[in-house]
């Protein structure tokens, strides 16, 4: 089976890849001028984008793993998260949440796999 790729706006990486069925890739927001909750929506945003263009979706996603800048940001990022999966838990992937560091006015980052759409 082929593997496709989407590049990103960085040389020597791409947001996501796509072999055998599964699908790997990454997001975050672009401007980082905004606050927490406006990084949020954009990075689920592109995940989202991200997914269709790889045949999938959020309903498809097996693991997820966010990191934040600052963990004490978590009970937002939940809020908002809640609000995007939706209440199904038939859609709920496994999720890991953690704090790390991140280039320098990012605030977010996902990091995801999912299946392709059967």
């Amino acid at each position: 089976m082929n593997t496709e790729r989407w590049r990103s706006g960085t040389i020597g990486r791409s947001h996501t890849v796509a072999h055998n069925g599964l699908i790997w890739t990454v997001s975050n927001a672009t401007n980082l001028d905004k606050p927490f909750g406006e990084q949020v929506d954009e990075t689920l945003a592109f995940l989202d984008s991200s997914l269709r263009q790889a045949g999938s979706g959020r309903q498809h996603i097996l693991s997820i793993q966010v990191i934040l800048a600052d963990i004490t940001c978590r009970d937002a990022f939940d809020e908002r998260w809640r609000q995007w999966i939706g209440s199904e838990p038939q859609n709920w992937p496994q999720r890991a949440v953690f704090s790390a560091g991140l280039a320098p006015g990012l605030l977010l980052e996902v990091v995801v796999t999912a299946a392709a759409k059967a």
